[in-house]
Order: structure tokens, then C-alpha cells, then sequence
């Protein structure tokens, strides 16, 4: 659970109207996505039941699971509850021994008996890992489903039961193999029931966070559990949680995903004439203007543009969860319980909007918006990083939620379709006025010094509020910071779009590389986690970089067009709708929700920074990062940005979209403009 945990939080940053008949998986002829959870899972027979039982269950966690979690983790820091889990793995062990046994698996069979053995003895029952610390054993996590799908017994349809949630028939009988083998079934004594329920509550404690960012970023939440347990189980059936068998697979590279047009992306060192805007006017006459770094990355070591891109992963802020308690525990005072959670009104009548907010205790003290990148709940990662950052400058924070996302929706004009910047603004201005008013009157502020920052596509959104606030006057912003914004954002989407489509590069042996992918990712944040320190290069092939990437993207797209759906159609069938929906992407949403009225070519120039030229060219209260290598704008628009911006753009020598977060270099580019913004 900690591994499907730690897979969901690592790319949590990272971001059509067509009638087809179902099938299963990426078979249907022509699909641009595939189904995981039909891959993974048969076909959903009982889902109308299941999903009622998911809803049950998810309600039954917030009435107890969570208090009882609460008070458990309150009452042991979180080595005690470690120290725990591990005496109770350690006394699974016949679990372990009799499924590797059926398996003729006499490799698991040694190395369970070796760290059963060891840990008995040097690590006092199990309290410390001694076979793995020391002997680098690690556990092999055998069960007996795993014994019965060795033995042909069929997987069976996925189930959601009661306090179970998700499961098979194959599942449910191996469950009961498990606790046939376990030797305190046999224990009966009041003091022994106590005793396992609390190594239950114990086992179940690191299901509350998960719970929490679940429900927090996607819109469905029962499809995305399904999807997990379906690739967590084929991960465990095919043994590829074992770094040993992990090592030996290999997800063959295909060649580079050509993600831009060649003749649009021609390298353009010199430009003479005159560059116009949308409007024709001459914006500024130049000779021999060029691109260049500004900042360059010492021992960038450049894998491909995606891969460079997921190093965004990477960017951290130390300390920021340090604590001895677990998150959930009352006890626990990390940063991230620092922040405060609230809902505010953006129109009347409509569901209030959530926002979070971290005050300093200077009721002067200035504030910073933070925008994310495109789908992004106000849990996600980034936002949590930045408000540390920005925290410990003396800043005060408030954290808002992308525009392009299910939440931001729900709280708007009913039936309003979001992907035209001109016209979502008005309502992120309403959200930004109304969020500040909020914390204002709650807490008596008075917030004279205002700064808004963004990434990706809050990037572009932030850019367009100022230019909105220089045509009009709104929000009284005094700085704003866009880090990677798009300069077209029609030109993002095909970019998106060619990253969602690049599993259809490998169509064979699909599923597997799929699990290894999802494997490879489980180990590489276990592996930093444990290491203490992040990699210098993320541990993935190019396809494997594409395949996550695309994954974040497309459930981005998913959840923002579900919420669309339901909210116009009265009879919203959700297996209708992941039939449209793997047969869908970013430009078919475009076409089928904004292009209503207008053409393809009236959104490039209404979307593209062309438009807010006039505010680029004469302002001076804002700053841009970008990279030469962003593969999401081509080099003639960097050119462009440039003559628009000259050096209030800081381009750096390499990391594609959001890439070169974590390196100090950019750190210490956006202390500068934090600080400046202070004085």
C-alpha cells in the first residue's frame, strides 16, 4: 500500500465527440488511450454494485477509519508503528514459505527463510530489518493469490465489498489461504484479539493520506483505485517488486518522440525586420537579436526533453514533512499541517470553492498567490513546496487550485465550458479578489504587498490576470512571477497530444511495459526515500518517461471532461463515458467544448501571449522562466517572447518544462525576485 502510496504522490506534479462500442483495453481500432483499468482487470461486471460499496466505504473511513487512525497514530510515533509492521511481516513468514513452496520459487524460499532467521534472532523478532540492512535482503512479498494464479486459478471479476474494498474472487480465496497460514489466528484470548486488531489499525494508518490526495485531485475516485489495484496486482504476480527481477527487465527505447514541427522549431540565432502581434501593429524593431541562456546548468547530463521535464519531481524543500509522528497523527507539526484549509464563494448559488492558505504571524506581512500547472487540485505537491519556500522568506500564503480542473468547474457558472483564457479570467480574478477579501476579514490583514506566481499553465493564467489588472485594474498585484508558461497554447496541446499518443509506438507486450513502468517508479521513490537523496537522473528510458507523462496528462483531461459531463448531462453514464474518453484527447476537447463558434485559428490567437504584447512590452512588474529546450514552445516563439520581454525573461540552458526547478541556480534566481518583490 505504501509503494501505490508513493507512486500516486511522486506524478502528482508532474499534468471528442466520438460513439464507440465497448472493448476491452487499447484493442478498439483507432483508440488514442488506453483502458489500464480493463488491461489490468476483466471487464467491470458488478460495477454499479462496486461502486455503490466504494461510496460505502469511503463514508464508513470519515465517520471512524480516520478518528481511529487519528488516535493510533497519536498514540506511537512513526518508528514505533514501523517497528510494528515489521514484527508482524516477520511473523507472515509460513505465508510467505508455503505460497514461494507452491510456486517452486526455491530463490524466495531461501531468501524468506534467511531473513525470517536473521531478523528472529539479530533483529530481536523482527523490530529491526537487520537482513536487509546488513545482508541487503530484501523481503519478497509473497501471498497466496500469487500461489493460485501459479496454480491457473483465474482472477475472477473485480469486487468492491465491505471494509475489503478492492478485490477479486482469486483474491478473497488467497486472503483466507493468508490467514489459515497466519500463526495468531490460532492465538484466542481477548488480550490477543486487541492485540491484532491494533497490528490491523497499524497495518491500515498509511491508507489515510492516500485516501486524502485521492479524493482531494481526481474526480472519480473509484476508477482510480480500480486501475491501481489491477497494475499493483499483475506488478506482484509477475514479481517486479523485486528489485533482482526488476533489474533484469528491459522496456526497449524507441526513437525520440518528434514533439515538434521541424520547420517551425528551425534554430533561429539571428532575425532581422520587424516582429508584429496578432493585431499587426509593429511591436518593436530589432537587428540580430538572439537566443541565449542566461543562466546556464553546470552537469545538467540532458536525458530527452520528457525525461528532463519529470525532473520537476526532484524539486523539494528540506524539512518541509519532517516530523517523528505520522501525518494524520494530532501530534505531527510539520509545514503541511501548518496550512489551513477554507471555501470561498466565486459565484452564488454554486458550490463554494476550496482554497488553502498558511498566514505569518505579522499581520503586515506580504502574500503570494500560487497558480499550478494544468488539472492541479490545492493539495498538489508543488504548491506545498513553494508555500515552504515562499514561507520562510516571511511571505504569507495562499494556494489556489488550476483553472483547468474539476473543482474550479463546479464552482462556476453551470454549463460554462473552460479552455479560452480571455474568458476563463474573469472568473480566476472573481476567485483571487474573493480568496484575499476572505482571509482579510477572518484574520484583520492588510496585505499591501500582493505577488502572484505560477507554473505551466498557471504560468499562462497569471500572466493573463496581470494583463487584465494593466487593462483594467483589478487585484492590486504588485508582482507577478510565470515559470514555463505556454507563449501558444494550441501549439501545448499538439505537444500534449503527440505525448499521449506515443504508446501506440509500442503495441506489443503493451501491458508489461506498462507494470515494469509502474514497477520502476514504486523503486526509484523507495529507493531516494531511503537513499536520503534524490537522483541526478531519473532511472527511466524514454518511453518509460513518455508512458507516466502521458498517464498525468490524460487523467488531467479525464476528470476536467467528467465533471463537464455530469454537470450538462442529467443521465451521465460513467461506462459511456470512458468509452468517449480513451477515444479523446486535448485537442478533441478543444473542438468539441470551445470551438463551438469559432475556428482552430481564431483560439491560437486568442489563447497565444500575442495578445498581451502590449502589456509584456510596457510593464516591468513581472518575471518569466523559461528554458531553451521546453518542448511545449517552439523556438520562434521564444524568440518572440524575448523581443517582447528582453530581461524580464530568464531563460535557463537546459531542464524542458519545469525541469530545472530543483537546481539551485533557479532557486537563487527566484530568491532574488521574492526579495525584490518584498522591498
Amino acid at each position: 500500500m505504501k509503494k501505490i502510496v508513493a507512486f500516486i504522490l511522486l506524478f502528482n506534479f508532474i499534468f471528442c465527440n466520438i460513439s464507440v462500442s465497448f472493448a476491452q483495453g487499447f484493442e478498439i481500432e483507432g483508440q488514442k488511450y488506453p483502458s489500464y483499468g480493463s488491461i489490468f482487470l476483466n471487464e467491470d461486471k458488478y460495477e454499479s454494485f462496486n461502486r455503490k460499496i466504494f461510496s460505502l466505504n469511503l463514508k464508513m473511513n470519515k465517520i471512524l477509519g480516520k478518528k481511529i487512525h487519528i488516535l493510533w497514530t497519536s498514540l506511537f510515533p512513526n518508528f514505533i508503528i514501523d517497528s510494528m509492521n515489521r514484527v508482524y511481516s516477520n511473523i507472515e513468514y509460513p505465508k510467505r514459505l508455503v505460497s514461494s513452496l507452491l510456486q517452486r520459487d526455491m530463490d524466495a524460499v531461501k531468501n524468506e527463510t534467511k531473513r525470517f532467521l536473521i531478523n528472529t534472532t539479530l533483529g530481536a523478532a523482527g523490530i529491526i530489518d537487520v537482513a536487509y540492512k546488513i545482508f541487503h535482503l530484501e523481503m519478497y512479498n509473497e501471498d497466496m493469490e500469487q500461489a493460485l494464479a501459479k496454480c491457473k486459478m483465474k482472477c475472477g471479476s473485480y469486487l468492491v465489498l465491505p471494509f475489503i474494498s478492492s478485490t477479486t474472487s482469486r483474491d478473497l480465496f488467497g486472503r483466507l489461504f493468508d490467514f489459515a497460514l497466519n500463526p495468531t489466528t490460532y492465538v484466542a484470548s481477548p488480550i490477543a484479539a486487541a492485540v491484532k486488531m491494533g497490528l490491523l489499525i497499524n497495518r491500515t494508518a498509511y491508507i489515510q493520506p492516500m485516501l486524502k490526495m485521492v479524493e482531494s485531485n481526481f474526480i472519480d475516485p473509484y476508477d482510480i483505485a480500480r486501475k491501481f489495484f489491477g497494475v499493483e496486482k499483475y506488478i506482484k504476480l509477475s514479481n517486479y517488486d523485486r528489485k533482482k527481477v526488476l533489474e533484469n527487465t528491459k522496456n526497449d527505447d524507441f526513437d525520440e518522440l518528434e514533439l515538434v514541427d521541424n520547420k517551425k522549431n528551425e534554430k533561429v540565432l539571428q532575425v532581422k525586420g520587424s516582429v508584429k502581434n496578432s493585431e499587426n501593429i509593429v511591436v518593436n524593431d530589432y537587428v540580430n537579436k538572439e537566443l541565449y541562456a542566461d543562466v546556464f546548468l553546470n552537469d545538467y547530463n540532458s536525458q530527452d526533453p520528457v525525461l528532463d521535464s519529470m525532473r520537476t519531481a526532484l524539486f523539494d524543500v528540506k524539512n518541509k514533512n519532517k516530523s517523528i509522528w505520522h501525518e494524520v497523527s494530532i501530534w505531527n507539526r510539520s509545514f503541511n499541517k501548518k496550512i489551513k484549509t477554507a471555501e470561498v464563494e466565486i459565484l452564488k448559488n454554486r458550490p463554494k470553492y476550496r482554497i488553502r492558505y498558511v498566514l505569518q504571524k505579522d499581520k503586515m506581512s506580504p502574500l503570494v498567490i500560487l497558480f499550478p500547472s494544468v488539472g492541479e487540485g490545492v493539495e498538489n505537491n508543488h504548491s506545498n513546496i513553494l508555500a515552504k519556500f515562499f514561507y520562510d522568506e516571511g511571505y504569507s500564503v495562499l494556494i489556489i487550485g488550476s483553472h483547468f480542473q474539476w473543482e474550479f468547474l463546479k464552482s462556476i457558472e453551470k454549463g460554462y465550458k473552460i479552455g479560452l483564457i480571455k474568458d476563463d479570467i474573469k472568473y480566476i480574478s472573481i476567485l483571487v479578489n474573493n480568496s484575499i477579501n476572505y482571509l482579510s476579514k477572518k484574520y484583520d490583514r492588510v496585505f499591501l504587498e500582493r505577488t502572484a506566481l505560477g507554473t505551466s499553465l498557471g504560468a499562462y493564467a497569471v500572466l493573463f490576470l496581470a494583463n487584465e489588472q494593466y487593462q483594467v485594474g483589478a487585484n492590486n498585484i504588485d508582482k507577478f512571477i510565470a515559470i514555463c508558461p505556454p507563449f501558444e497554447l494550441t501549439y501545448a496541446i499538439e505537444q500534449i497530444d503527440k505525448i499521449i499518443a506515443s504508446w501506440k509506438n509500442y503495441p506489443d507486450d503493451f501491458k508489461e511495459k506498462v507494470a515494469i513502468t509502474v514497477a520502476k517508479v514504486m523503486r526509484a521513490y523507495t529507493e531516494a526515500k531511503e537513499e536520503g537523496k534524490p537522483f541526478e537522473k531519473l532511472p527511466f528510458s524514454g518511453f518509460e518517461g513518455k508512458l507516466i507523462s502521458a498517464f498525468v496528462f490524460h487523467q488531467k483531461l479525464c476528470d476536467l471532461t467528467y465533471a463537464t459531463e455530469k454537470e450538462n448531462n442529467p443521465n451521465f453514464n460513467s461506462k459511456e463515458f470512458y468509452n468517449l474518453i480513451y477515444n479523446s484527447n486535448f485537442r478533441d476537447y478543444m473542438n468539441k467544448y470551445i470551438l463551438v463558434n469559432r475556428s482552430y485559428e481564431d483560439l491560437k490567437a486568442l489563447s497565444s501571449l500575442n495578445s498581451i504584447s502590449e502589456y509584456l512590452i510596457n510593464s516591468n512588474n513581472y518575471k518569466i522562466f523559461h528554458s531553451l529546450d521546453d518542448y511545449l514552445i517552439d523556438k520562434n516563439q521564444l524568440l518572440m517572447l524575448r523581443n517582447y520581454c528582453d530581461n524580464k525573461l530568464i531563460l535557463f540552458s537546459n531542464g524542458a518544462h519545469l525541469g530545472f526547478l530543483y537546481r539551485d541556480e533557479f532557486i537563487e534566481e527566484l530568491k532574488k525576485e521574492i526579495r525584490l518583490a518584498k522591498q
